[in-house]
């Protein structure tokens, strides 16, 4: 017994600094580098609702969450992000919450989202740690910005797309009864709600989609598990979408990282999400 102990000590001792080693290189790579569009990957995602008119036909809508800006995430490469997002020429772009690492760093923030094009604006609503950070201070950068904040409001855009936005529900309680009370028939409605443990506390029957971020997609994953997640419903709304009330919750992996220590991905690719809406489904173009 006493040399099987040893010989498992021994591995255990073995694997420990090869473990450390991977997880320093790890952030190291992290930090001096990036991707070329600020993330890992776009995650490009094609819906067709019924009755689309023909109008909004290839309506392609950019939705990024959680960069956290300063948190390993250099002005550099939030420049790339929003270029990256520039790009794909949405007509609408919602920004999904969690913008910076602290204060400090939202008056740099609101300078960069000036770049932002869409035809239809640019949306945003706010996540937890932008409550911590200065609400109120975060609401006025923004929309001097030129940024549309959606404070427990909606807004019909040019083209018929309504876009609602709620507060993160942990802070200030979302009404949703206001909302439903003024929604008005609409070819395609959205909600953007930072946190998608939200889906849980309402019914979302009057949005053809839920649009949220706040779990990183556990930000470091094994075998498609995170270890540590935001969520109160164990792995459901970690990534990828999820059906509910007839709505389909959209959760992004986010753009950056939380947390001060391990401030990097494992398995967990960043993203932004651009959802294209289609007219007609495949089975009927056939």
């Amino acid at each position: 017994m006493m040399k099987h102990y040893r010989y498992t000590l021994a591995r255990f001792s073995a694997i420990v600094p090869i473990s450390v080693l991977l997880l320093t290189l790890l952030f190291a790579v992290s930090c001096a580098s990036f991707p070329h569009n600020g993330v890992d990957r776009i995650r490009s995602i094609s819906l067709y609702p019924e009755n689309l008119p023909a109008s909004l036909d290839g309506y392609k809508i950019a939705f990024v969450s959680d960069v956290h800006y300063g948190n390993n995430f250099s002005r550099a490469r939030l420049d790339a992000l929003f270029a990256g997002i520039n790009a794909e020429k949405p007509d609408c772009i919602i920004l999904g919450g969690d913008f910076t690492l602290g204060k400090k760093e939202m008056a740099d923030f609101a300078d960069a989202v000036r770049n932002l094009k869409a035809s239809e604006g640019v949306y945003a609503v706010l996540g937890n740690h932008d409550f911590f950070n200065g609400r109120k201070e975060i609401i006025t950068d923004l929309r001097n910005a030129g940024v549309v904040v959606l404070d427990e409001t909606l807004i019909n855009t040019p083209k018929g797309i309504t876009i609602a936005g709620i507060n993160d529900f942990r802070d200030i309680y979302p009404d949703l009864v206001h909302l439903r009370e003024i929604l008005e028939p609409s070819p395609f409605t959205i909600l953007a709600c930072h946190d998608p443990d939200f889906a849980e506390e309402t019914n979302l029957s009057a949005f053809d989609i839920v649009l949220s971020g706040h779990t990183h997609g556990g930000q470091i994953t094994l075998f498609g598990f995170a270890p540590v997640l935001p969520s109160a419903y164990g792995q459901k709304y970690r990534t990828g979408t999820v059906e509910k009330d007839g709505s389909k919750v959209i959760i992004s992996n986010g753009a950056g990282y939380g947390g001060n220590i391990l401030r990097f991905r494992l398995f967990a690719p960043s993203d932004f999400l651009l959802i294209s809406l289609r007219a007609n489904s495949p089975k009927k173009d056939r």
